[in-house]
């Protein structure tokens, strides 16, 4: 026994159990009770505040995927403040889009945060590119529809988009399209919206593009179509105004402090495009003989094109022989008929030829 008792109370041994101190809850007195109380009180509070945000803004995107068009900004303009939202937008795209439909609404959402948010332009410019990388189509028409004047938040959400090579390419290829539709360019987003476009919105946006001191790199190689895409415009526009383009355009003045007509806000468009590629001596010498006035006149307009031609033809690379060589997507324009969209006007396409022509001539 004695044996046993030593090897239990050997090193080996399992240590006694030690009997812990029972403390006696004594519950907080006076003012130590009043002061935890009030931490409750404000955590319930955050608490509460934080669970109202959250269902407003699954409540907003619910209500954007079904909303009518023209709904005004107030409805959640208390939401729109917190940069709380702004993170849950970002939490719901951290693995991609779910649903395509959903898109639309989003890109509204993130227009109308900028709207209600001045400092904080780029805030979203993550999640923005992400949705317009899955839809470009739905990300680039939501927004021409949303805004198509062009207003400060669009501005920025365009200078995002057109600068990454994410999203340049594809989002340049459709307002390519939509440029070339006038007076309108008709197609359905994945939220079943069948809104139409106007063209001259995306000329506007073309024209902002333009405007920055640093061109996105993406509008270089699409210089030859963006060229004849507008002098398209040109004519169209000085053809035929339906009442309904007046009147957007009427917002576009107001908008941008402008007093000029369509077809010249084209014209001048496309002077802005040619001082991009290091063609102004060519914008100023056809101002000097009238021609961007001419281009404006049904009777002479022809005169113009082959004098516009005759002083492209004339720089060290001819923009427009351009047109005949492979590139991205490239206007063709071997024929009169050439392979300019179908939906294009014989005489202009005659005109196109023209400046073809001319351009030949001179070499």
């Amino acid at each position: 026994m004695a044996w046993v008792e030593e090897e239990e109370e050997g090193p080996g041994a399992a240590p006694a159990q030690e009997t812990e101190e029972v403390v006696p809850f004594h519950p907080p007195q006076g003012d130590e009770a009043v002061e935890r109380t009030h931490e409750q009180e404000s955590s319930r509070g955050r608490f509460h505040r934080t669970a109202q945000l959250v269902c407003g803004f699954i409540r907003s995107i619910r209500q954007e995927e079904t909303r009518t068009m023209g709904t005004g900004l107030t409805a959640h303009s208390e939401l729109l403040k917190h940069e709380t939202s702004a993170a849950l937008l970002d939490l719901l795209l951290e693995k991609g889009v779910a649903r395509p439909e959903q898109v639309p609404a989003m890109v509204r959402y993130i227009h109308r945060w900028l709207l209600a948010n001045d400092s904080a332009q780029h805030r979203l410019d993550k999640a923005l590119l992400k949705l317009t990388k899955a839809q470009p189509a739905d990300a680039v028409v939501t927004l021409l529809r949303v805004a198509p004047s062009c207003d400060r938040a669009a501005t920025s959400m365009w200078k995002t988009i057109m600068c990454s090579s994410r999203t340049a390419e594809p989002v340049q290829l459709i307002l390519l399209d939509v440029l070339g539709s006038w007076p309108e360019y008709s197609t359905c987003t994945s939220d079943g919206d069948k809104t139409a476009v106007f063209a001259l919105a995306a000329t506007v946006v073309m024209w902002k593009i333009l405007q920055e001191s640093s061109v996105p790199r993406v509008v270089r190689p699409y210089f030859p179509r963006l060229f004849v895409h507008l002098l398209f415009q040109v004519f169209s526009s000085t053809e035929e105004m339906p009442e309904e383009v007046q009147t957007f355009w009427k917002d576009c003045l107001e908008e941008h402090g402008l007093v000029i007509s369509p077809n010249r806000f084209a014209v001048q468009t496309l002077k802005s495009l040619l001082c991009q590629k290091q063609y102004k001596d060519v914008v100023l010498s056809v101002e000097g003989k009238r021609g961007w006035d001419t281009l404006l006149c049904a009777d002479t307009r022809h005169y113009a094109m082959g004098l516009l031609a005759r002083h492209l033809g004339r720089c060290p690379h001819p923009v427009l022989l351009l047109l005949l060589r492979p590139g991205p997507s490239p206007v063709r324009l071997r024929a009169p008929a050439g392979r300019l969209p179908h939906h294009w006007p014989v005489p202009f396409r005659s005109s196109c030829a023209w400046i073809l022509v001319n351009v030949a001539t001179v070499l």
